[in-house]
C-alpha cells in the first residue's frame, strides 16, 4: 500500500478530471453519465426482474395485472437506485478534485464510493436488500481470495469448503424454519411439527402419505428449477459474448439442487423415525448433511452467499420482538458504503484483490466507469 501511495503521488495526484475520469467537462460528463448509467443498470437488473416475475407468477398461478405492475415498479426502483449510486460516486470524484485542487489516493475512489453508497440506506427495503446482498457477497468472496495462508487453505481445500457450507446450510434452514430470517435460500425447509396437534398416522409433516413420494417430488421440482437456472445462465452469457455454443451449457445447478433437496428430505424423514434423537436436533442435522451436495457445485460464489445468509440468520436483530424489527436502519447501512468503497477502490487500484463477481457488479452498474479509470491510470503510469 505504501508503494501504491508513493506511485499515486508521483504520477496521478496532479492530473485533471479530463485525464483520469472523462474526456469532457465535469458538467457534461455528469449529464451524459445519467443516460449511460440508466442503460447499464437497465440491462443488469433485467434478469433479476424476470426471475421476480416468474417466482410470483408461479405462486399466483399466472401473471396478473397486479404482479406485472409490481414487477415494473420494482424494476424502476432498482434502476433508479443504481443510477443514484453511480451518479453520486462519479460527481463526488470531480467535486473532491475541484475542491482539493488535486487527487489523493482515497479521494479518487474510496471516499466518493462511500458517499454514493451511504444513500442506499434511503432506498426502498427490497432494493436496499438486493444491493446489500450483492455487495456483501462480493466482499466475502474477495476476502476468501486474498493471498494469505487461511485463504489459500480454504481455496485449495474442497473438504473445508464443503464443511463450512454444511454448517451454513444447517443454520440457514433452521433459521428459516423458526422464522428468524426469511431471505432467499435455494431450499424451502420442511414445516415444523405442531406439538399441540401431532399426526397420529405418521411422524413427518409433509402432505404426502409416503416419504418416498415426497422425496421424489422434491427432487423432480428442484431439478426443473436447476435446469431453468442453467438454461437462463447459458442464454445470458451467450447473448453477451454473442457465441451460441451448446457445449457451454452445463447442468451443475441442476445436479446440485436435485442432490441438495434429495439429501435434505431423505435424512429428515429418516431422522424423524428415530425416537432416541432429540427432536430439536433432527432438522439441523438434515440441513447439515444436505450441505454435502456442495461437492456437486463447488463454487466460492455459492459459499460466500451461504456465509452471508448464515450471518444474517444469526443476526441478533432477527430474534428481537417484532416492534424492534421495524427499525429501518441498522449496522448493514453503515457497513454497506464502506464495503462498496473497498471493492471499487481495490478493483481499480489492485484488481487482483477482488473477485470476478465484484468486477461484474461494478462494471454492470457503472457502465464500465471504474474499469475505464483503471485503464487510464495504467496508461499514465
Amino acid at each position: 500500500m505504501a508503494v501504491l501511495s508513493k506511485s499515486f503521488q508521483e504520477w496521478l495526484s496532479g492530473r485533471s478530471c479530463n485525464e483520469l475520469l472523462h474526456p469532457h467537462s465535469c458538467r457534461r460528463a455528469a449529464f451524459e453519465n445519467l443516460f449511460r448509467f440508466a442503460w447499464s443498470n437497465s440491462k443488469y437488473y433485467l434478469p433479476v426482474v424476470l426471475l421476480h416475475l416468474g417466482k410470483h407468477s408461479l405462486r399466483s398461478g399466472g401473471a396478473n395485472q397486479e404482479i406485472l405492475l409490481d414487477t415494473l415498479w420494482y424494476y424502476a426502483q432498482l434502476v433508479f437506485g443504481g443510477v443514484v449510486d453511480a451518479s453520486l460516486i462519479s460527481i463526488s470524484m470531480c467535486s473532491l478534485r475541484n475542491f482539493l485542487g488535486k487527487f489523493h489516493l482515497y479521494t479518487l475512489l474510496f471516499i466518493p464510493a462511500t458517499i454514493g453508497g451511504a444513500f442506499c440506506a434511503l432506498f426502498p427495503k427490497r432494493v436496499k436488500h438486493l444491493q446489500h446482498t450483492a455487495i456483501f457477497q462480493a466482499l466475502i468472496e474477495s476476502l476468501l481470495l486474498h493471498l494469505n495462508p487461511l485463504s489459500k487453505l480454504l481455496a485449495s481445500s474442497l473438504s473445508l469448503q464443503t464443511a463450512i457450507f454444511m454448517i451454513c446450510s444447517a443454520v440457514i434452514l433452521e433459521g428459516q424454519q423458526r422464522r428468524w430470517y426469511n431471505g432467499f435460500w435455494f431450499l424451502t425447509p420442511d414445516a415444523p411439527k405442531d406439538p399441540e396437534n401431532p399426526s397420529p398416522s405418521k411422524s413427518c409433516t409433509h402432505l404426502e402419505l409416503d416419504c418416498g413420494l415426497y422425496i421424489v417430488r422434491g427432487i423432480r421440482n428442484y431439478l426443473l428449477v436447476g435446469l431453468a437456472l442453467d438454461v437462463f445462465r447459458y442464454l445470458v452469457s451467450s447473448s453477451k459474448l454473442n457465441q451460441w455454443n451448446l457445449s457451454h451449457l452445463n447442468f451443475q445447478s441442476t445436479a446440485w439442487l436435485g442432490c441438495y433437496v434429495g439429501l435434505y428430505r431423505a435424512v429428515h424423514c429418516y431422522l424423524r423415525r428415530i425416537p432416541i434423537i432429540d427432536e430439536s436436533l433432527k432438522h439441523p442435522l438434515a440441513g447439515f448433511l444436505g450441505g454435502l451436495s456442495y461437492l456437486f457445485y463447488p463454487k466460492l460464489t455459492i459459499l460466500s452467499y451461504a456465509l452471508l445468509e448464515a450471518i444474517r440468520s444469526l443476526s441478533p436483530k432477527k430474534h428481537k420482538p417484532r416492534k424492534y424489527s421495524k427499525i429501518r436502519f441498522g449496522w448493514s447501512d453503515v457497513l454497506f458504503p464502506l464495503s462498496l468503497a473497498y471493492l471499487i477502490h481495490n478493483y481499480v487500484m489492485e484488481g487482483q484483490r477482488v473477485s470476478a463477481l465484484s468486477g461484474v457488479i461494478i462494471d454492470s452498474t457503472t457502465a464500465n466507469y471504474a474499469r475505464n479509470i483503471g485503464k487510464r491510470i495504467a496508461r499514465l503510469q
